[in-house]
Order: C-alpha cells, then sequence, then structure tokens
C-alpha cells in the first residue's frame, strides 16, 4: 500500500512540474541542435583494404602459412602508424602535420581470422582523407621490403572520397540532447519538490507534526474579496430601507 501511494506521489510531482521538464527537454533537444549542425565540424572517412599472401613454396595453400600471414598483420599494424611510415607519407604529401596528428587520423582493423586489412583515415576533408589512405598503403607496400625482407602487401580496394560525414552523428546528438534534457528537468522538479518545506496538506500537520487542525482558510480570489465587501452594504442598504418603512 506504501508503495502504491510513492508512486502516486511521484506521478504527482511529475504532474506539478510538467511544464519545468517539458521547457529542459525541449532546451537539450534545441543546444545539441544547434552544436550539431552550426558548430561541430563534420569528419569524413575512406578506407583502403590490403592483402597479406604470403609467397607459397609449394602451389597448394598450407595452414601455417595462413596463420603466417595473419600473426603478421598485428605487426604490420605497429608499422604502418610507426614514424618509419609516416614520416615518409608526410614528406610525400607535403604535410605540416606531425607524427601524432598524423597517426590519430588513421585507424587499422581486421575481421577475425582474415588476411585482409583495412586502413581507415578520418579528416574534415573527404579528399584528403582518401589521399591519406592510399599514400599510407602504398608508403607501406614499397618499404615493407627494406623493413622486413618480405613483400607480401597488396592492396585489393583503394580508398575513394566519401562525402557523407561520418561525424557526428545528427540522430544520435538529437536524442542524446532529448534525453539528458529531460533527465535533468525530471531531476530538477525532484529537487525543488525535496527543498519545498511549506505545509502542503492537512496530513503534514496532523501525522508528521502531531498538531491539532483547528480548522481551515480558504484561498479566496480578487472576485471573492469584491463580492465580501460589496454584500456589507448591500444588506445595510436593505435593513436602512426596512427601518424606513416600519417609521
Amino acid at each position: 500500500m506504501e508503495e502504491e501511494i510513492s508512486l502516486v506521489e511521484l506521478f504527482a510531482i511529475i504532474k506539478k512540474r510538467l511544464a519545468l521538464i517539458i521547457n529542459l527537454t525541449l532546451l537539450g533537444l534545441l543546444i545539441t541542435a544547434i552544436y550539431t549542425f552550426f558548430i561541430a565540424t563534420p569528419e569524413y572517412s575512406a578506407t583502403t583494404q590490403l592483402l597479406v599472401n604470403r609467397s607459397q613454396q609449394t602451389e597448394a595453400i598450407q595452414q601455417s602459412d595462413i596463420n603466417t600471414n595473419l600473426q603478421l598483420i598485428n605487426t604490420y599494424k605497429d608499422i604502418i602508424k610507426g614514424p618509419v611510415i609516416l614520416d615518409d607519407v608526410r614528406e610525400e604529401m607535403d604535410l605540416s602535420l606531425s607524427h601524432s596528428q598524423v597517426a590519430n587520423k588513421i585507424s587499422i582493423s581486421n575481421a577475425s581470422d582474415s588476411q585482409v586489412f583495412s586502413v581507415s583515415v578520418t579528416d574534415t576533408d573527404p579528399y584528403e582523407a582518401a589521399e591519406l589512405a592510399n599514400t599510407t598503403a602504398s608508403v607501406f607496400q614499397e618499404n615493407l621490403n627494406d623493413i622486413m625482407n618480405v613483400d607480401n602487401i597488396t592492396v585489393i580496394s583503394p580508398a575513394v572520397p566519401n562525402t557523407t560525414p561520418v561525424s557526428p552523428n545528427n540522430t544520435l546528438n538529437l536524442a542524446i540532447g532529448l534525453v539528458l534534457g529531460g533527465m535533468i528537468g525530471v531531476g530538477l522538479a525532484f529537487l525543488l519538490e525535496f527543498l519545498d518545506n511549506t505545509v502542503k496538506d492537512e496530513r503534514f500537520i496532523v501525522e508528521e507534526l502531531g498538531w491539532t487542525n483547528l480548522g481551515m482558510v480558504s484561498k479566496m480570489s480578487q472576485d471573492d474579496l469584491k463580492a465580501d465587501q460589496h454584500q456589507p452594504l448591500v444588506n445595510n442598504q436593505v435593513e436602512s430601507r426596512r427601518a424606513r418603512s416600519r417609521v
């Protein structure tokens, strides 16, 4: 029974502060919309795919060769993002960025048990992203033989410019703003209710304070007060007329 009463009270608080909750929800949505559409810089991604295919000693593909290629991918990931490759990339593209700044633009991934791995570049310019991805792949392919004395990399899918931004995610940002605004509104509504120490009903006086209720004074509007002030005048006029009529 107590739980049902508590739920009723919770809904009553929400209903009481509903205007505040709605306003804060719309404010959160407005703030994220302004950030998403007018402040955040769109970023674009381009990806090139490379195949690790170690030369075979025999015509038949051995499982050991496949396992070796898979193990090499982890090594290649570190080499690609290292200065031995990216310094040449920066020089070839005449980039003013530092090695760490270029490395932060590059991400490398591969599916499980796959000899294909991807080099993805994220940049504010879709054409710059594609050029950086392709240059990184070609520089790596050219220098791998000097670094590890192997030549087993093939570019199977060059990067192409993609003019559809990958960031920011408009729908996700707006949803986050809407939810956060609503959560802040609900939290603030309960906080204001908790800080409100005014007497709200008779039950608080009797049950919480243990006092005796001697009566209630109704709240009167301006119209009620004017009506009450006008009523004695009318009664006095009626009494006066009765007195004159008796005389």
